[in-house]
């Protein structure tokens, strides 16, 4: 009898494992709960499939788990959490260059793919690229392969999104980048102009801008595009800085995620954007357009990783391989607007994926052929961005310089100044004038 329930168990987990659950070596039905601890960027995940995971991960396991997500808005915010907070969680979804940070840092764990089966669904040139990028990265003085410790999620472009009831396509794509800086000196669009709250952003678009307009300092000229946005030295620092601070005359403001709202609302007519929320902006505002210019641009990968002290890493591996089924991955990429790192041919060759399209009132055709959402990254016209590791000093202070330039925080301080100075002269009059009642009131006595 024992021989023959055993046999049923492995039928039944084999089946589950086939629909994407991961099954930890070992099966405890007496396990404790655990707790999956998620930190990923803002509004980056259908949620409606947390609770799939967990019912099809309990089926399997016979683990009670629950899914305790928290997110974070810049890669830095992130980095700071985990590198100098030491943060026990189980999984981060960090960018390229942060994930070579953090590897080099020694704070990421070598993924086992044996439980990642479905990783084998990934775009292969995805990897391709950050292999050739990144194979220079060391740990411990020995060169690693990078795409052994992150399985890519979602991936996209850095360009420029504009609103064409104030900017024509050819007037847009004449100005490039320099339409960040009202190139087409229209004043209707100052202070309706956003750069991106971000400093590695902000900067590949200040290059490429001084590129495309033949600014580069002497010797710069030649570099590549991937050179180009990871080169800090203080050469091309002071270059950016001095465009980025004269741009602040025509800018509204910088952001990290109300942009796409304020392009999508008509309060903004222009600006430095990720290609997921340009494509989810143009969805809900039918007069914005986004475009890479033609000088080149940043593709950038954003991929989970599991932490060396994550307590629950099975599970951790479980989710990543959830996350690589075909019909997960589409879900995400709709919810929020992405790319999925998940190869298009599969995707577009999976019945179940299709239908979740055309529910979702998209056409697949179309879908799979959006030079947007698919554009060809493989040519020397996009970079990907490194870790500037001992320059990342030299480019926060200058981003901090730049931020402050102009500003009328000064006025702010007078004021307050001022404040405290009349208020402490209030307050040493009446500590003054009780002191004085307080010694004639002693006399008397």
């Amino acid at each position: 009898m024992k021989k023959v329930l055993s046999f049923v168990v492995v039928i039944a987990l084999v089946a589950l494992a086939g629909a994407g659950v991961l099954l930890p070596s070992s099966i405890d039905a007496q396990a404790a709960p655990i707790e999956l601890r998620l930190y990923n960027w803002g509004d980056y995940m259908d949620l409606s499939i947390l609770d799939e995971f967990v019912e099809e991960y309990e089926d399997a396991t016979g683990q009670q788990i629950t899914i305790i997500p928290t997110t974070f808005e810049t890669n830095e915010e992130m980095i700071t959490t985990v590198v100098r907070g030491g943060a026990a969680v189980d999984l981060i979804c960090p960018s390229e260059y942060a994930i070579e940070l953090l590897i080099r840092n020694n704070k990421l764990e070598k993924l086992d793919y044996s439980k990642i089966p479905n990783r084998a669904n990934v775009d292969q040139v995805i990897y391709d690229k950050v292999d050739e990028v990144f194979s220079d990265v060391k740990v411990n003085g020995e060169t690693i392969v990078m795409s052994d410790y992150f399985v890519p999620y979602m991936w996209g472009t850095l360009g420029v999104l504009y609103n064409t009831k104030y900017v024509s396509d050819e007037d847009a794509a004449a100005a490039g980048y320099g339409l960040l800086w009202n190139k087409l000196d229209d004043p209707v669009l100052n202070g309706k102009i956003y750069l991106k709250d971000s400093i590695r952003d902000t900067y590949a678009a200040a290059v490429l801008y001084l590129k495309e307009e033949g600014k580069l300092p002497e010797g710069y000229e030649n570099k590549t595009i991937s050179e180009l946005i990871n080169t800090v030295d203080a050469v091309l620092l002071d270059a950016a800085e001095k465009v980025l601070k004269e741009q602040k005359s025509v800018l509204h403001s910088y952001e990290v995620d109300f942009g796409k709202g304020e392009m999508i609302d008509e309060k903004g007519y222009v600006g430095l954007a990720w290609s997921g929320d340009a494509l989810w902006a143009m969805e809900e505002n039918e007069h914005l357009n986004y475009f890479v210019p033609e000088v080149g641009g940043n593709v950038w990968f954003d991929g989970f990783v599991v932490p060396q002290n994550a307590p629950n890493k099975n599970a951790a591996l479980a989710f990543i391989n959830f996350l690589c089924r075909p019909d997960i991955s589409i879900r995400n990429s709709i919810e929020i607007g992405y790319t999925s790192a998940i190869d298009k041919d599969i995707l577009a060759a999976n019945d179940e994926v299709l239908q979740i399209l055309e529910d979702n009132e998209y056409d697949p055709e179309e879908f799979f052929s959006d030079e947007i959402r698919y554009p060809n990254i493989d040519n020397e016209g996009y970079g990907v961005m490194k870790d500037f590791g001992d320059k990342n000093t030299d480019i926060v202070a200058m981003w901090e310089r730049v931020k402050a330039h102009g500003s009328k925080t000064w006025i702010l301080i007078v004021v307050i100044v001022g404040v405290l100075v009349l208020g402490g002269g209030v307050a040493a009059f009446f500590i003054i004038k009780n002191k004085k009642g307080t010694r004639r009131r002693v006399k008397k006595a």
